[in-house]
């Protein structure tokens, strides 16, 4: 990971700074970020705070996924400022500019609370859709998480989804909560019939 002290001024000096696609690139690449990346979290947590609305939303996003990654030893060691973060994306959440916004602070708020999964993954409900496997015939469906798609139950069978889920009534974003009640769901596969749930086939866990 390579960013210039001079790339880092420009983007606290300014939240559309194109300093801060440099800093995303040399971070995160295809959904995972160099552990190295977690040096950047004290100064996220500094610069994040002098920012105001919604010029916080995209580097809590970042932050999120930088936090996710980081070592077990990394996230002891700037456990103060992930906490400060965690704090400034749960503050901002029901202010959220739109939508996506909303979705991409929860995520950021199960990535500095160090859900794997989550911290990751519930942005599939900005995409709209997701791709699963069977576990019974391994045939592949697209998931619709916001048509009315017959073969999908929907469900809120953890109490993470329930909490997630409420949280997003409480900040009226409803297209979202239809959204996670889809998301962790049951799917009746198209090709042999065989239910599962969609969350758990996320994660990878099998199922009987």
């Amino acid at each position: 990971m390579r960013i210039s002290p001079d790339g880092l001024r420009a983007a606290a000096a300014d939240a559309a700074s194109p300093a801060w696609k440099v800093i995303w690139e040399q971070s995160c690449h295809q959904g995972t970020c160099d552990p190295a990346s977690a040096a950047l979290l004290p100064w996220l947590a500094s610069t994040i705070a002098g920012f105001a609305g919604d010029q916080r939303e995209t580097p809590l996003a970042l932050a999120g996924f930088i936090a996710v990654d980081a070592t077990d030893a990394d996230r002891a060691t700037y456990a103060n400022e992930i906490e400060a973060l965690r704090a400034l994306a749960a503050d901002r959440l029901s202010e959220a500019s739109n939508d996506p916004a909303f979705v991409d602070l929860l995520q950021a708020i199960r990535g500095l609370e160090g859900d794997e999964l989550w911290g990751k993954e519930l942005d599939h409900l900005n995409d709209g859709e997701i791709d699963v496997r069977c576990p019974e015939c391994g045939e592949e469906t697209l998931v619709e998480l916001v048509a009315d798609d017959l073969d999908i139950t929907p469900g809120l069978p953890s109490e993470l989804a329930e909490r997630l889920h409420a949280e997003a009534l409480s900040a009226g974003r409803g297209a979202v909560a239809v959204g996670l009640t889809r998301l962790f769901g049951q799917l009746i596969c198209p090709e042999c019939g065989a239910s599962f749930d969609i969350a758990d086939n996320l994660a990878g866990v099998s199922q009987p």
